[in-house]
């Protein structure tokens, strides 16, 4: 998938950075600290931002995920996301693009949403090429915090012959 990114794939990071505080957990109780995993948990019951059918890149879209200022690191991230169809997930009988739609939707229509945590793992390995869901996983060991976390397939690109 970094082949995708071309000379942006030093934006995955921040990319995947976007996810993670969009469905990060809540602060707080208060009026002020309103957010998170909460607010989405409202606005997937209002909106159904996530649903069968529905790419997960429509709703990262949607969600305003993929970047404001680049609009060719935005392409390729939303390319690369409609990408994940094609890619097996843990899973069996879904697709990588199904796997992380299907959980979305569990997730938040639980009565207590996990917030969700999105990276990346090295599918240079043939048994590694697809997409993974954990749920209850401690992603982060410096936040003692169960999450949802989405484990999406990449490699490096590979380097271009100098002329």
């Amino acid at each position: 998938m970094g082949a995708i990114m071309k000379k942006f794939d030093c934006n995955i990071g921040t990319f995947l950075d976007m996810f993670n505080l969009r469905f990060c957990p809540c602060e707080g109780t208060g009026d002020v600290d309103y957010g998170g995993i909460a607010e989405m948990a409202a606005l997937q019951k209002e909106f159904e931002i996530f649903r069968t059918g529905r790419p997960f890149a429509q709703s990262c879209a949607v969600l305003g995920l993929c970047g404001l200022t680049n609009n060719q690191a935005k392409n390729l991230w939303l390319t690369l996301l409609g990408d994940l169809n094609s890619y097996e997930s843990d899973k069996p009988g879904e697709n990588g693009d199904q796997r992380i739609v299907n959980a979305m939707i569990a997730n938040l229509a639980a009565q207590q949403p996990l917030p969700c945590y999105m990276r990346a793992h090295d599918s240079r390995a043939a048994d590694a090429r697809k997409v993974i869901v954990l749920e209850n996983d401690k992603p982060l060991f410096y936040v003692e915090q169960s999450y949802v976390t989405i484990s999406l397939p990449m490699r490096p690109r590979r380097k271009t012959a100098k002329k």
